[in-house]
């Protein structure tokens, strides 16, 4: 029989069970400092461990982790519904007709509290605060807003009336002084309450602004939350811009970028570069570096913001909100690490899709679907690296077409399809054994690579296109023999993405085997973007011997060895492009007919504007164009009368495909 066991005087208290500890006590019990652990949490809006520990994970080379750098806090009054609808699309409309103003960055809101600081620990008091204050005003509040148009020179709003403006400013007052023992005094709104439409305009687009804004009824049904945003300080005085484009670092100085993520840059610096590149922080990393200025596009500072809570107030029923606030056509307002690093916001707009290079030895890779019913099968199913192999040096039957070519003119200018590293990143390091092997790692790669002095290395600044590039570049010229459009002459870019596309399009046509390539050197795009030196482009007879049709008779206009000035200007650059666009009109005049060109993303704007009437751009005006540009994409100028040309309509339909993440078959077991 078993000693009973006599009571113990002091036992020791039992651990609390996991589940009703808080989030800050489990990193606590993890060993993490309570600072880090409350600014995590923090930034993350106290949505759970595992995104604040994603948080921490991803800023473990930001200096200012263990800083004392308070947050700063904002709460507005927030328009939903249909209002909300009729704002965004005039912000759209307004941007795309007039350029940037000071609405465009920012939520359509009315500003109940300024700004104020406070710090990580008491980010979840200020959430407490904005209920309770909320809640006890909530049955004073309307059921509705009343908003008049206001209109002057240089402003354009919706201003509340006085007496729903009063009951709103007792919310902020209250507010303002339930949580001045947490913070920096916050400023409650005194003035007149009002929603801005836009400000800080060019005097010069005030008409064409006032004639949008007619597209706001102020009388249209919204219903309105109260919500508590913060920011990380290091926005302030900055411009947030999205990522479109991934980059891995080739310098130490150098910022990774992954596709999704926002980064804090000076505005005055982007215009000023000279070189195309600029320092940023990143939002998602907290670290900073130097990057390529058409990588990035400006976005919205608000976007880069942590959403706390959001109260509905006026003209809704139902829950307080804490998850992410999803607004149509803008990336998210709320942090998810997890969300921004699996998938990519660029890969569903109409731009180039590019995927996430990995920050750890993991190989992110991405390919895109197309829908079957659009595509055309390739011939035998066999694969476009097959056909490579099967075409060499092509037998001419005699020429094509008979010169002279009668008619109006037209010049084609293609950009080359999806590229390998800007799709899988630092594939080389992957794909490639020490013997120098190549190895495919995903079906999006190419089955072989051609055969070329210096490899892989040669690789790193002249890549090869996608199995996807290689079709996107087929379809174009499919496309181009379906609806009766003739190609008479051809030059292309040295880069060997170019080749490959310039070749795919003339398959898709029927023509490669009796249309040489012209390699035109000064088709190759701006030299400012390589500083480090610029790339080795395989030989003529290398090209032939991968089974490229090439006219090794061709005396280029710009010779490669004439590339050599790494420092040119934006202005050279266009001036060498136009300079090889006319100089090809010119040369092929008594013949006649239409010329293929086909290079880069900037090259359909850099030899086509001047010949257009146009100015050349400055290198800020130029990378926001071309990250309009996606793979594969044409454009077209004919010439309407002798010496004058004008832009018509691509001769093919741009082809969109959806990006999609690596999959990894073990989330199966």
């Amino acid at each position: 029989m078993m000693a009973t066991l006599p009571p113990r005087k002091n036992p020791t208290p039992t651990k609390i069970s996991r589940q009703h500890l808080s989030p800050l006590q489990i990193f606590l019990q993890m060993g993490f400092p309570k600072h880090r652990a409350e600014k995590a949490l923090a930034a993350t809006g106290h949505r759970g461990i595992q995104l604040a520990s994603d948080w921490l994970l991803a800023h473990v080379n930001d200096t200012t982790l263990d800083l004392d750098c308070p947050r700063e806090y904002v709460v507005y009054l927030c328009p939903t519904g249909p209002l909300y609808e009729q704002i965004q699309n005039f912000w759209e409309e307004s941007l795309q007709k007039c350029g940037w103003n000071g609405a465009h960055n920012l939520v359509p809101h009315i500003t109940m509290c300024s700004f104020f600081k406070s710090g990580d620990e008491n980010c979840e008091a200020l959430v407490s605060a904005l209920k309770d204050v909320v809640h006890s005003i909530l049955p004073s509040l309307p059921s509705s807003l009343t908003l008049d148009k206001y209109i002057s020179p240089n402003y354009m709003g919706l201003f509340l009336n006085d007496q729903q403006a009063e009951i709103l400013k007792k919310l902020a007052v209250a507010y303002v002084k339930e949580v001045a023992h947490l913070c920096t005094t916050g400023e409650a709104a005194t003035k007149a309450l009002h929603l801005t439409l836009a400000y800080q305009f060019s005097p010069s687009q005030f008409s064409l602004l006032e004639s949008l804004v007619d597209m706001v009824d102020p009388r249209t049904p919204a219903a309105w939350e109260v919500r508590l945003y913060s920011r990380d300080t290091r926005i302030v005085g900055n411009e947030v811009h999205k990522v479109l484009y991934s980059h891995v670092p080739r310098d130490p100085d150098e910022l990774e970028l992954l596709i999704g993520d926002f980064v804090y840059v000076k505005g005055e610096s982007l215009a000023s570069s000279p070189d195309g590149w600029i320092e940023g922080t990143s939002w998602l990393t907290g670290s900073t570096g130097f990057l390529p200025i058409n990588y990035i596009e400006r976005t919205a500072e608000s976007d880069a913001w942590t959403l706390h809570r959001a109260i509905p107030s006026i003209g809704s029923t139902g829950r307080e909100r804490l998850e992410n606030v999803s607004l149509p056509r803008r990336p998210p307002i709320s942090l998810s690490l997890l969300n921004l690093l699996e998938n990519s916001e660029g890969s569903r707009r109409s731009t180039e899709v590019l995927s996430e290079s990995s920050s750890t030895d993991r190989l992110h890779s991405r390919q895109a679907s197309l829908e079957a019913t659009q595509l055309s099968p390739l011939p035998q199913q066999e694969t476009l690296d097959a056909l490579y192999a099967k075409v060499k040096k092509p037998k001419k039957e005699g020429p094509l077409y008979k010169f002279p070519i009668e008619g109006p003119r037209k010049v084609i200018v293609a950009r080359h399809g999806e590229r390998v590293d800007f799709t899988f990143g630092d594939w080389i390091r992957f794909c490639f054994d020490e013997a120098g092997n190549y190895q495919r790692r995903d079906l999006n790669m190419p089955e072989t690579l051609p055969e070329r002095k210096g490899a892989p290395h040669s690789f790193y600044k002249d890549c090869p296109l996608t199995n996807i590039g290689l079709l996107q570049a087929t379809l174009v010229g499919q496309a181009m023999k379906a609806n009766g459009t003739e190609v008479h002459h051809v030059f292309c870019s040295p880069s060997l993405r170019c080749v490959q596309t310039c070749t795919n399009i003339l398959r898709g046509l029927g023509i490669a085997e009796y249309m040489p390539i012209n390699i035109e050197p000064g088709l190759f795009e701006w030299l400012a973007w390589y500083h480090d030196g610029m790339p080795v482009w395989m030989t003529l007879d290398e090209l032939m011997d991968a089974g490229f049709s090439i006219n090794c008779n061709y005396d280029p206009l710009i010779r490669k060895e004439e590339l050599k000035d790494t420092h040119e200007s934006c202005e050279q650059y266009y001036g060498r492009n136009a300079y090889v666009a006319q100089s090809i009109i010119n040369t092929t005049q008594s013949q006649g007919g239409t010329v293929l060109l086909v290079g880069h993303a900037a090259t359909l704007d850099t030899c086509t504007r001047q010949l257009v009437g146009g100015a050349p751009r400055s290198a800020h005006e130029m990378t926001s164009i071309i990250k309009k540009v996606p793979y594969g994409c044409t454009a077209m100028m004919g010439e309407v009368a002798s010496g004058h040309w004008t832009l018509f309509p691509p001769p093919v339909f741009p082809a969109t495909y959806a990006g999609i993440m690596e999959f990894d078959w073990r989330v199966l077991l």
